[in-house]
């Protein structure tokens, strides 16, 4: 419920603070005294676009600020959105005076699509303006459906219509797919079949690269490693080894009498080793070396294939080639499963359309029975506010499509005269006359389900007398159970609220704005009378009042 509304700088409203009450409360004013300037600066709240034009005084910005009293139901919301829920919850709007606008809940900065989802929630307001909103499909989805105790059928639908629309997104998905693959399946083929051909092998490019270079350069190789033998194993005293055996010998005489001698001649001898050892190797190495065109030849056309490929997939190496390779043989391999899977998921489909399908079956049924109770629970709503030819019929149809509504089209007939036709709402009922609809629909409705703070805006224009008071009754009984708000110009209305409030003009030298301010009961009379009398108040008119009240 909304318990309290703070409006500072919008039109002619200055600044007002309003602490609400529940149950049923009136709100009066002579016309243009301000009471639809109010209705619009709670429009800011409800997420409404607005521009600098709003503001009273153009250098300072606008605020809009409402309290409102919310239960556990609202926390998903508040989880979806990762915003902190409160028992007491803020919204609020500001309007710079540049025209820029800032929406707030619990002083956390969020979109207006955000404020708006939860504002719809929190409060509904029906005019003569905006009950058109009776004649919208989806909002005579939301009577019905409303009206049915079993709202575990509306959730299980739901969850599995989800399920449903996920599986035919996914096949609709898989088949666009399987259709592209269809286009490219050959060339991805002849491109496996290439790497096939290939027949890559991880790590042979640089062993190729290097045998390549061995081949290119082999005769320099084994010319130089012959050359490097002979400098070592020579026979003559000029061999290296010879030479270092010799002067390790010559050492050897004198090492006793010097220690630095005897380190000398130990390096010597590890030299002698080391180079024997180098020796047996280059004799190795030179005799594996073999100068072979066409070994060669063989090695740089299977390089020549690697490299092309390469160039051909615009890689940089082989393990980015094999990548390339593997990618094109998983899309191949996905497109010879993809039948299969889209099988598989039709198949699921196929189940979950047919649970689908009886539920729709069980919700169409359910609707048939609340639509009936709805207009037998209705004709005595019209009837007393003066209605009394008036007929309504819900008209509920299968279609073989089905959506997040089920299987049904839904249609409001309306006749409000005697023996006339029935027909769709939109054609053949006036402004008064759906207030009115709309009224005894929100009365049928009072007992099922949470509704949001309700604000009637006028919507008694065009009834007077025995009427009014019974309009004023069936807002009183919504009142019960939801906070009611009655913007109205009826002594009959007013006087049935629990809290009456008075929107009036202040006039000074420099300006006029808009103040409002709750009744006492004294002032209540006064206003009442002032109502009844037209502005000049008699002492029959605050009889009148009394008795009203009273």
């Amino acid at each position: 419920m909304l318990q309290n509304l703070k409006i500072e700088n919008y039109a002619l409203i200055r600044k007002m603070d309003i602490p609400f009450n529940r149950g049923f409360i009136a709100i009066t004013g002579e016309t243009g005294a301000g009471k639809s300037i109010m209705l619009g600066a709670l429009g800011l709240i409800l997420g409404q676009r607005a521009d600098s034009n709003v503001l009273w005084d153009k250098e300072k910005k606008c605020i809009v600020e409402a309290v409102f009293e919310l239960d556990d139901s609202f926390n998903a919301f508040f989880e979806a959105n990762d915003l902190d829920y409160s028992f007491q919850t803020t919204i609020r709007r500001e309007i710079t005076s540049n025209g820029k606008s800032r929406a707030f809940i619990n002083d956390t900065p969020v979109q207006l699509n955000t404020m708006k989802e939860l504002g719809e929630r929190l409060i509904d307001i029906h005019s003569q303006h905006n009950t058109l909103t009776l004649k919208n499909s989806s909002f005579q989805f939301s009577i019905i459906d409303s009206y049915i105790d079993n709202q575990t059928l509306f959730t299980n639908y739901q969850s599995l219509y989800s399920q449903w629309r996920k599986l035919t997104n996914e096949i609709s998905d898989l088949e666009t797919k399987e259709a592209e693959f269809q286009k490219e399946a050959s060339y991805y083929q002849f491109l496996s079949d290439e790497f096939e051909s290939a027949n890559l092998i991880l790590g042979e490019k640089e062993e190729l690269e290097q045998e390549i270079d061995l081949l290119t350069n082999a005769e320099q190789i084994k010319t130089n490693i012959i050359e490097s033998i002979n400098y070592l194993e020579a026979e003559e005293a000029l061999g290296a080894i010879n030479l270092i055996q010799l002067t390790r010998q010559n050492i050897s005489k004198i090492a006793s009498h010097h220690k630095s001698l005897e380190e000398i001649f130990k390096r010597l001898d590890s030299s002698y080793i080391e180079l024997k050892d180098i020796l047996s190797e280059l004799i190795i190495l030179g005799d594996s070396i073999n100068i072979n065109s066409e070994r060669l030849l063989l090695l740089q056309e299977r390089l020549e294939i690697i490299y092309k490929l390469e160039k051909k997939h615009a890689v940089n190496s082989l393990e980015e080639l094999l990548k390339v390779r593997d990618d094109i043989d998983e899309k191949l391999l996905l497109s010879s499963n993809l039948s299969d899977k889209i099988e598989k998921l039709k198949k699921e489909e196929k189940k979950v359309f047919s649970k689908l399908n009886l539920l729709a079956k069980d919700i169409t049924k359910e609707r048939k029975l609340s639509s009936q109770s709805i207009e037998k629970e209705i004709l005595p709503l019209l009837l007393d506010m003066g209605m009394k030819d008036a007929v309504l019929k819900i008209k509920i149809t299968e279609n073989s499509t089905l959506s997040s509504n089920g299987e049904n089209d839904i249609e409001f007939l309306f006749n409000a005269n005697k023996g006339g036709e029935l027909q769709p709402i939109s054609k053949v009922i006036s402004g008064g006359e759906l207030s009115r609809l709309m009224l005894a629909l929100k009365a049928v409705m009072n007992n099922k389900g949470d509704m949001p703070t309700i604000i009637f805006d006028e919507i008694d224009t065009g009834v007077s007398g025995d009427i009014a008071s019974k309009v004023g009754n069936i807002m009183k009984q919504i009142s019960q159970n939801h906070q009611v708000i009655a913007i109205t110009h009826l002594p009959q209305i007013a006087a049935k609220a629990d809290s009456h409030f008075k929107v009036y003009k202040n006039n000074t030298e420099e300006s006029t704005y808009s103040e409002m301010k709750i009744l006492s009961q004294e002032e209540r009379i006064e206003e009442i009378a002032t109502i009844i009398s037209d502005g000049k108040i008699t002492p029959s008119a605050k009889a009148l009042a009394k008795e009203l009240l009273f």
